[in-house]
């Protein structure tokens, strides 16, 4: 059986990231896919600089840990596509946390899926790409995108109950930005992030 962990380590884990990271933390949107590791020199273009708040997220509760304060570049320093971020410690330079960036994409699927089957339908899934993550009425949870073809999207687990038609599905980035396609001096916003310890 795989490992399982208990709520407050769970929640120890995820409080970690803040801990370690250290306070008034600096979040960097910027072009292209992460590096291979936190410890691997930027890439890309750095599109918007956030400045966080001394405390930036909430103290976690069933390993779950949403962002706190505002997140928010008043004028983004560089135009270009959003497709990953970087979260630093107080400096600048010590990269703690990074993960892919865009604009989340909402779809209604097309047909059923039935229950323990992990194939959505849809008229068309334009934006979905894989790595993204999924939820909506009968999504299992921690689902990802595994697959993606002109009208289905294949997920990384299967759903028990199965997913109706005509359901709202959500596919998002690690980190959701208001717009993912960044002007020169545009108003760059992060409306909600979440930090999710699963049990194992």
């Amino acid at each position: 059986m795989a490992m399982q962990f208990s709520v407050a380590i769970r929640n120890a884990r995820a409080n970690a990231i803040e801990t370690t990271n250290g306070t008034s933390a600096i979040l960097r949107v910027r072009t292209g896919a992460p590096p291979a590791t936190c410890a691997t020199a930027d890439s890309g273009t750095a599109l918007a600089t956030m400045n966080l708040p001394v405390d930036y997220f909430t103290a976690a509760s069933a390993g779950s840990m949403p962002k706190l304060g505002t997140w928010q570049d008043a004028a983004a320093d560089a135009a270009g596509t959003a497709a990953h971020f970087r979260l630093y410690d107080s400096g600048g330079t010590v990269c703690g946390l990074q993960g892919t960036c865009g604009q989340s994409v909402i779809l209604a699927t097309s047909a059923l899926t039935a229950a323990n089957g992990n194939v959505l339908t849809f008229t068309a899934t334009t934006g979905v790409i894989v790595g993204l993550n999924v939820s909506g009425v009968g999504v299992p949870a921690d689902a990802t995108v595994v697959a993606v073809s002109a009208t289905t999207v294949t997920l990384s687990h299967t759903s028990t109950a199965g997913v109706a038609s005509a359901a709202s599905i959500t596919f998002a980035y690690d980190l959701p930005i208001d717009n993912a396609v960044i002007a020169l001096n545009q108003l760059v916003t992060v409306n909600t992030f979440t930090i999710n310890e699963a049990n194992a």
